[in-house]
């Protein structure tokens, strides 16, 4: 009877170890969102890699992409966003705290990126918000209002 009693709680642990580790697994704490963005004769095909921490609050957005002018790659851009957040019901607040540049590969000014992006990217200090809707596990739809903005995959 012992015997059946430890196998049970051995399977029992061993079947909560096992679900742990599928479930960090399938949540894990970033996703990705592919970007693209027009404006006027210009274009930026950017990867948004956020990462985050629940418990925390705080996470970086690694952005890297390509900028064309009339078609013709004309720069890259590279660079790393720390911020942190706060939820008010459906909303999210985002803060950039820090932008680190990777020098040797950003070749646009900050003047150029402003354009295809929204301040809390470029500078730090600023503010974003946004309504996250999870979409079961694959990942985040991004919105603003009612209008998606981009969906951030697992």
């Amino acid at each position: 009877m012992l015997a059946c009693l430890t196998l049970l709680f051995l399977g029992v642990g061993l079947g909560h170890l096992f679900h742990l580790y599928t479930e960090k697994n399938r949540d894990p704490e970033k996703c990705t969102a592919p970007v693209i963005v027009f404006y006027n004769n210009t274009q930026a095909n950017l990867t948004l890699d956020f990462m985050y921490s629940m418990k925390k609050r705080t996470g970086v957005v690694s952005i890297s992409g390509t900028y064309y002018v009339d078609n013709k790659m004309s720069g890259v851009i590279r660079h790393d966003v720390s911020y942190v957040w706060s939820e008010n019901k459906d909303s999210t607040h985002f803060i950039s705290t820090d932008i680190n540049k990777v020098t040797r590969d950003e070749t646009l000014s900050d003047a150029v990126i402003e354009t295809v992006l929204p301040d809390f990217y470029v500078y730090p200090g600023k503010s974003i918000s946004y309504t996250i809707l999870t979409q079961g596990h694959r990942g985040f739809m991004f919105t603003i209002g009612k209008r998606p903005i981009f969906f951030c995959t697992h």
